[in-house]
């Protein structure tokens, strides 16, 4: 098997961020190309019909500009010998997770998981577990660290 294409979804966090270095070492020992993704969650107002709900009309954009920042800052940790893409997405995480993986020919997912369970999961949910059960390449999760590193 060559891998050729890995996706590394972020949402910034330790996990993930552990997720990204474990990702960056697999493509720069296969020389394969590794797609930083950040998924923007789209935003429901829910309490717009009690008249609760104030204008934020630049809000998605900020958003975006503010995750394109980060993306490229953890594209420049990467350091050489790694061809890095990164790209936006909007929406539900799993589902465009899912989606970039099969427009991309992923040949490999690698995710941080926070490694929840019980209440908290169950209330949380997991992205990481709905992309393991339907991806259709492998996917590699990586629990964020317990040393206290990043």
């Amino acid at each position: 098997m060559k891998l050729r294409h890995i996706v590394c979804p972020t949402d910034f966090s330790p996990a993930a961020a552990h997720a990204v270095e474990y990702a960056a070492e697999m493509a720069r020992a296969f020389g394969a190309e590794l797609l930083l993704l950040h998924v923007i969650p789209a935003m429901n107002y829910p309490l717009r019909s009690f008249g609760m709900a104030w204008p934020l009309p630049n809000l998605h954009e900020e958003l975006r500009v503010h995750a394109a920042a980060e993306l490229e800052k953890v594209k420049s940790g990467i350091g050489s010998g790694v061809s890095v893409r990164t790209e936006l997405r909007d929406g539900d995480a799993h589902a465009q997770v899912l989606a970039c993986a099969k427009a991309n020919h992923a040949d490999l997912i690698v995710m941080g998981t926070q490694g929840h369970t019980g209440l908290k999961h169950a209330l949380l949910g997991s992205t990481a577990e709905r992309v393991l059960r339907l991806a259709e390449c492998p996917v590699l999760t990586v629990r964020g660290r317990t040393d206290g590193g990043t």
